[in-house]
């Protein structure tokens, strides 16, 4: 999770710093039904996000000294 995080992070830092701009290319739907506009990116940073909110809900708890 955290490596997903920090892949996207890193790939919208770069393209920030080296267009000034994040570059977002995907518009995914059916119809007149449509996603935002994102990139690969977002979805690393998204998933990665989704991991550790599901892991500190549901993950295994262990007790801490």
């Amino acid at each position: 999770a955290y490596s997903l995080l920090l892949a996207g992070g890193a790939g919208n830092l770069i393209d920030r710093v080296m267009c000034g701009y994040v570059v977002d290319f995907m518009n995914i739907g059916v119809g007149s039904l449509r996603t935002g506009i994102f990139n690969v990116a977002d979805i690393a940073v998204s998933v990665g996000v989704l991991i550790l909110i599901a892991d500190s809900l549901y993950g295994r708890k262990t007790n801490v000294l």
